[in-house]
């Protein structure tokens, strides 16, 4: 790109410690965000103020050139505060930086402004109908995390033919109301009413006979030929990071900061809490409670160990040769274990902490209704995540359509 942009420019350099500080900031907004449904603008404007929405825009485009495990440590610091922000923050800084990584003449249209964030729905729910100079959009996408706050939702398209046959896929620049190219056939439908994740935010996009000129319409088969044609010298490490993992180690981020918050508050509580109806002073005071706490917080470090592990072959393993389909396969199921140790060390945690948690007033409850929401996310199933590596284990056909090839057996 042609200048660097202001959110890279002010990215810090320490984003994880700049999270932590901005938690308790996150924590204050958070009943607020939950009420509306999106992140407060002033959580936004403090993450923006911080530098922390251009932490990961690449070194080409006047960026840091983070590691992935900053950026999984940075969301999962932030969560601590408020999972739902840390949710549509995780999304909304990963995409605009993927959107800084492109090529010039798509940068220069999606950062006319320079500080334009860029939401993603990488489901193919729409189509791209050749028109001339570009493409004639239609579709509906669903859960745009972060689409209040978005100038652009980049989308998953299938490509049609002049016939109206499918001839390819790929990812499609429209330009949402809050930004400075508003179009009004690109709307936003208010229809992000859950039980956890509230503050995410994660509205539908719709788009009706949106015309999209052809350079911000990206093809995979002409994103494959231009990584397969680009010069080693001009690779960055984001460059080398396998597409298929990135998206459950994305969305995977905010659980593991909702469960640390979780065990902190209860081991905080357990020292003065009592036991209605038991011959204990205090929860303390109970080896069952303590041993309890105990496993849950092994459930909470076995899930970071397997993600360190996933995220290592991305940061590492990836930078030295390509991964194969295998190793994809078991970071797919390193991030559906982790999910399933976070989504049962919450709930044993709730048990300690007893029917009072469940309190609108207490924060445990929407730490543990956010978990639940988050950690059902079909990138995150952990059944079908463990049957794709055993799938590998034994030279079976993939299951997940985003990972067709998982490897021959050893």
């Amino acid at each position: 790109m042609s200048r660097t942009l202001p959110a890279a420019s002010e990215a810090p350099a320490d984003p994880v410690a700049v999270a932590k500080s901005l938690a308790p900031l996150l924590a204050r907004h958070a009943e607020e965000a939950q009420a509306l449904r999106r992140p407060t603008d002033g959580a936004i404007a403090a993450l923006r103020e911080a530098g922390l929405l251009g932490m990961m825009f690449p070194r080409r485009a006047g960026g840091t050139g983070h590691k992935l495990i900053t950026h999984v440590e940075t969301v999962a610091a932030l969560a601590r505060g408020c999972p739902g922000t840390a949710w549509a923050f995780g999304l909304l800084s990963g995409v605009t930086a993927s959107a800084a990584s492109m090529p010039p003449a798509v940068g220069q249209r999606v950062f006319s402004r320079g500080d334009e964030l860029v939401c993603s729905v990488a489901g193919q729910a729409g189509t791209a109908r050749p028109a001339k100079d570009g493409y004639i959009i239609n579709g509906t996408w669903g859960y745009a995390s972060g689409c209040m706050h978005a100038a652009w939702a980049l989308n998953g398209v299938r490509i049609l033919d002049d016939a109206g046959s499918v001839v390819d896929a790929g990812f499609a620049f429209l330009p949402l109301p809050h930004g400075p190219h508003a179009d009004a056939t690109v709307s936003v439908l208010d229809t992000w009413h859950v039980a956890g994740l509230a503050a995410s935010g994660s509205h539908t996009v719709q788009a009706r006979d949106t015309f999209v000129p052809n350079v911000m319409v990206l093809r995979f088969s002409q994103l494959r030929a231009a990584a397969a044609g680009a010069p080693a010298s001009a690779l960055e490490p984001r460059d080398r990071w396998p597409v298929e993992p990135l998206f459950p180690l994305g969305v995977l981020s905010p659980m593991l900061g909702a469960a640390e918050e979780l065990l902190e508050q209860v081991k905080a509580n357990l020292p003065r809490r009592t036991t209605v109806g038991w011959n204990y002073s205090t929860q303390a005071d109970s080896q069952t409670l303590v041993g309890q706490l105990g496993e849950a917080a092994l459930e909470v470090d076995s899930a970071w160990l397997h993600i360190r592990r996933a995220v290592a072959m991305i940061d590492d393993t990836a930078q030295l040769r390509p991964l194969s389909g295998r190793e994809k396969a078991r970071i797919q199921a390193d991030c559906g274990y982790a999910m399933r140790q976070l989504r049962r060390a919450a709930d044993r945690l709730m048990d300690i902490a007893g029917p009072g948690a469940f309190a609108t007033s207490s924060a445990l409850q929407r730490l543990w209704r956010d978990l639940s929401l988050g950690s059902r996310h079909t990138a995150l199933n952990a059944m079908l995540g463990s049957e794709l590596y055993g799938r590998a284990l034994l030279g079976q056909p993939s299951n997940l359509a985003l990972l067709a090839d998982i490897g021959a057996p050893a």
